[in-house]
């Protein structure tokens, strides 16, 4: 389990942040690749679903020009990871933005992300 722990973490972390604001792909086809139908995603205390990362999408590719996903640290333990990463975003309103985040997870049987608490402090 922990290499399809390692690609699921990944995969939400390069290519779903990546994916979400620049693809031209639907955002449910992508949060259908990255996340259970139940998936929870609470950052700093606020409780996202899937449904509602799904919504994310329209005003993040209304605004968010570039995106890079630097990952300093991805520790993995059976269907549990956490990492330590920073994302790099151009901004159309708030220019050049630096996210770092804190980011513990779970992983379904299937590869997909289920639960994500996730610290984030913009520098």
């Amino acid at each position: 389990m922990s290499e399809i722990t390692e690609l699921a973490a990944r995969r939400l972390l390069i290519d779903y942040t990546r994916d979400m604001p620049l693809s031209d792909d639907d955002p449910t086809r992508i949060a259908d690749r990255t996340f259970t139908d139940d998936a929870v995603w609470v950052t700093d205390g606020t409780e996202l679903t899937r449904e509602q990362l799904i919504a994310h999408a329209a005003p993040a590719r209304k605004n968010v020009t570039a995106v890079q996903m630097l990952i300093d640290e991805l520790l993995v333990d059976g269907h549990r990871f956490a990492a330590r990463c920073r994302l790099s975003t151009e901004h159309r309103k708030l220019g050049h933005t630096v996210i770092e985040w804190i980011l513990v997870g779970e992983i379904a049987g299937d590869g997909r992300v289920q639960r994500i608490h996730q610290l984030g402090r913009t520098t």
